[in-house]
């Protein structure tokens, strides 16, 4: 009996084209080009995830993602290095990854403090470095998500930034993913973050573009943090609103360590931002925040996979967004909770704010709870403006565009005060006027 030819879209016949003309090229070596090959035969035998799938239910890649963009060639180092610092007043490192390719002429990397060390992935990966390649994808769960599985299997550069034990970073250290080029291209970038026990970091992400072409980004950073140690995560995706962002955060959490992560999505046409933490030690403390800002047709999935793989843990997730016009929101949060993981505390909330009737907003938060000695929750809410809160502010002469404005600035600003960063805080702010003033214009 012959068997049945699965049938691929050109966006997937593309994929299977691309991989085994380029692996010859991708920086590794043997224990990476066999970590690349695992990878790209689980996207081979799955394809692009679809609406029967069910982490991607509300995100169909297969449907929605056409065609592949060819990969970025070298990005022009003067328009790079041109593009203001999208997080300003931050005082912080910058490093720069310019078409997926770390560009050390354009960050700053002189002078690092003793016990800091930033470089390339992709040297890493030439080298075989047991440290960085035994932080990639920790998390179970990542390993499995077939969009981590194309970075993987195709990713060029990205950094790696490595913190010793005890060492407190008085500045941030800012990611500054950069599209370049008029045309559409695709980037695969890696990053690797390792903090030592006792360390105290943050790390700035922020990804946008040159030119508003329809580029094509999936990053993915991993994170490992150690004991005692305290890390904060702040991701800012800027992108045109013609792009495809896929996004992804790996965190591997010690006892007694705290981790902080941030993500606003501002733009992209279709996005999705992805974290799987595990809490790998006692007496851990982790929080999880977002906001997204939509309007037009976008798409946004912001998709969260946290287990507590340990005791006595705590957890907070708090994602909010906005919807305007025709945009869809998508928010699945899933906390795991096996049976050894006794005295956890954990508390999932989501929050939907629709302005126009064609908004549209999705939401899946899950608890899976074998333990018996637990504090376990989750709720989500949509709706829209509140009609008596605006009829207070119009009564008392505030004009109704300035009465949205203050209500919606509120509303984020639960999620948006948990930002220790003051700049980016500031930044967000700014950002988030600047959308309100444009759908008043519009």
């Amino acid at each position: 009996m012959v068997s049945p030819t699965p049938l691929r879209t050109p966006a997937e016949d593309t994929l299977l084209r691309r991989f085994p003309a380029e692996k010859a090229a991708l920086p590794g070596n043997d224990t990476v080009r066999s970590l690349r090959d695992e990878a790209f035969a689980g996207f081979a035998a799955a394809g692009l995830p679809h609406r029967r799938v069910e982490a991607w239910k509300y995100t169909d890649l297969r449907a929605n993602v056409r065609a592949i963009a060819p990969a970025a060639p070298a990005a022009d180092i003067a328009r790079v290095g041109a593009l203001p610092s999208a997080v300003p007043g931050d005082n912080a490192r910058r490093l720069v990854v310019a078409n997926g390719r770390f560009v050390p002429e354009l960050s700053d990397v002189a002078e690092l403090p003793a016990g800091v060390t930033v470089g390339s992935l992709a040297d890493a990966l030439a080298s075989g470095d047991p440290l960085v390649l035994g932080a990639l994808s920790k998390v179970p769960q990542a390993e499995e998500n077939v969009a981590v599985q194309l970075n993987a299997a195709f990713m060029t550069d990205g950094v790696v930034i490595l913190v010793a034990d005890g060492l407190s970073l008085d500045r941030p250290i800012e990611i500054a993913h950069i599209a370049d080029g008029e045309t559409a291209v695709s980037t695969h970038v890696r990053n690797v973050v390792i903090a030592g026990a006792g360390a105290n970091l943050t790390v700035i992400e922020t990804i946008e573009s040159v030119f508003r072409a329809a580029h094509q980004s999936n990053i993915v950073t991993d994170i490992v943090v150690g004991d005692e140690a305290h890390v904060d995560h702040i991701r800012l995706q800027l992108e045109p609103d013609d792009a495809l962002s896929l996004t992804a955060v790996t965190a591997t959490i010690g006892a007694k360590a705290r981790f902080e992560t941030f993500n606003a999505v501002l733009g992209a046409g279709l996005a999705r931002a992805q974290v799987f933490a595990r809490f790998a030690g006692r007496e851990a403390v982790g929080g999880f925040r977002g906001a997204t800002l939509l309007s037009g047709r976008r798409h946004a999935d912001t998709t969260l996979v946290l287990t507590h793989d340990a005791e006595a843990c705590e957890s907070r997730e708090l994602y909010k967004a906005v919807i305007d016009d025709e945009a869809k929101s998508v928010f699945q949060g899933r906390i795991n909770v096996p049976a050894h993981a006794q005295k956890t505390d954990a508390r999932m909330m989501t929050a939907s704010l629709l302005l126009s009737e064609g908004a549209e907003a999705n939401a899946k938060p899950e608890l899976e709870i074998f333990a018996d000695d637990v504090q376990c929750g989750h709720g989500a809410t949509c709706g829209a403006l509140d009609d008596d809160l605006l009829f207070y502010m119009l009564a008392r002469g505030i004009p109704k565009a300035e009465a949205e404005k203050m209500l919606i600035l509120a509303y984020l600003g639960e999620a948006i005060d948990e930002v220790e960063n003051e700049a980016v805080r500031e930044t967000l702010i700014h950002r988030v006027e600047d959308w309100l003033a444009r759908r008043v214009a519009g």
